[in-house]
């Protein structure tokens, strides 16, 4: 049986899976009905291309790998629901867990109401992270659209190459590879432990709760925003972090931090990686007070951000030490040490960005909405999902927890909304 090495990122996303489900998860909706055998034709051509989507996962204490599996047929690509609600058809099938067990490492679900349809998908975050899970679901729409044409699925372009985290290396010049390959330094530590106050409930279900933020008021706030020197996702993270701010754990620590998961293709030419893997690290922003109002912290973080994203190695502090780890000890040892000095944001934010209607619209369908967004958290981690499209914003958080700390998330996003509105008006 053919074995795949267990890359950086993959191991990473293992040992954290006491803080998340280890899932990546969307939603795409359409006015009328997907064909199946069309979908799981287009599916099947992926995954035979990509081995990782159909990889069992053998957490080795000493070599933890992959095994490549050759028993899927293409009926096992996609199922089928009939239902009455087709969001709450796709979210129950997005509240699962995909086993890294498991002969497939993802989950796609064709759901069925009254002339509509929905697809849901559910990948094993361990196969690769927000901007691959994208490329996978435009390869699945792309492919569907190549047969429903009457083309030929063996056309399907699909990039090929290594999962190694290295590639972010290898554009850089002899002299910047060394020294990023020596930031040691771990930025996970901020010394700040400020969270979210959920209620110390047991009893605790997936839950996705949602805010849409219209295209107008995007570009109202995009617009807003520049005249501050200031992004539309520093925007987003102000109004988060204003909200959030109020709704902390008791503390007499005053100062906040979001942590944004930065993407590592930045540093490579073609912006793409060689092939679905996870290449990502974390861009933590503090604050050591939030700031009267909203333009006040909207300065701090603008300011923040922009040194960030100008430091050539944003995004990269911190990846050496886990290598390391990973080759200086066995792998039960690596695991022990990275849980006990490597801290899990416990507030963060990730920006999905712009989902373009190309990589959604299907032959002879329209998509009317969809949404991606990242791990379901566990209690106290807490994070902010963001996509755009049409114009239109969904900020979506993932969350196991109780009614009640659902009624505080909810509570939460209809606060974001607020410190929008205001900063709009203001």
């Amino acid at each position: 049986m053919e074995k795949l090495k267990a890359e950086l990122w993959d191991k990473v996303q293992y040992i954290f899976r006491n803080y998340y489900d280890r899932m990546i998860h969307a939603s795409i909706f359409y006015d009328g009905e997907v064909d199946l055998d069309i979908l799981r034709k287009s599916i099947y051509r992926i995954v035979t291309h990509f081995p990782i989507l159909r990889s069992t996962f053998h957490s080795s204490t000493i070599n933890p790998h992959w095994e490549v599996n050759e028993d899927y047929t293409v009926e096992e690509m996609a199922s089928k629901v009939i239902c009455d609600d087709l969001q709450a058809s796709a979210l129950a099938s997005l509240s699962k867990e995909v086993n890294f067990k498991s002969k497939l490492q993802f989950e796609i679900v064709a759901h069925y109401s009254r002339g509509k349809s929905a697809i849901s998908v559910l990948v094993n975050h361990m196969c690769l992270d927000g901007a691959d899970f994208k490329y996978f679901i435009s390869k699945i729409i792309e492919g569907y659209n190549l047969i429903a044409r009457g083309g030929n699925i063996g056309d399907l372009q699909l990039k090929r190459g290594s999962r190694s985290h290295a590639q972010i290396y290898k554009d850089m010049t002899e002299e910047e590879a060394e020294e990023a390959k020596r930031l040691y330094k771990n930025v996970s530590h901020t010394g700040v432990k400020n969270k979210f106050d959920f209620t110390a409930d047991a009893n605790c279900t997936t839950r996705f709760n949602f805010k849409k933020i219209s295209s107008e008021k995007v570009q109202a706030l995009k617009a807003k925003g520049k005249e501050y020197g200031a992004t539309l996702n520093d925007v987003f993270m102000t109004a988060y972090a204003r909200a959030v701010s109020t709704r902390l754990a008791p503390s007499e620590d005053k100062r906040l931090v979001v942590t944004s998961m930065k993407n590592l293709r930045d540093h490579i030419e073609s912006e793409n990686s060689e092939s679905v893997t996870n290449l990502t690290g974390f861009m933590p922003c503090v604050l050591e007070e939030v700031g009267e109002n909203f333009a006040d912290t909207l300065r701090s973080i603008s300011e923040q951000n922009k040194i960030s994203k100008e430091d050539k190695f944003c995004g990269l502090y911190g990846i050496p030490l886990l290598a390391l780890a990973f080759k200086l000890f066995p792998y039960a040892v690596a695991e022990f040490a990275i849980k006990a000095g490597y801290e899990n944001p416990l507030i963060g934010m990730s920006n999905i960005g712009i989902i373009p209607e190309e990589y959604v619209e299907l032959d002879g369908l329209k998509c009317v909405d969809t949404f991606m967004t990242g791990a379901t958290k566990f209690k106290p981690y807490i994070q902010l999902t963001s996509t755009t499209f049409k114009g239109e914003t969904t900020f979506c958080i993932a969350q196991k927890c109780s009614d009640e700390d659902e009624r505080r998330i909810r509570s939460l996003l209809d606060a974001i909304e607020t410190q929008l509105d205001e900063f709009l008006t203001a």
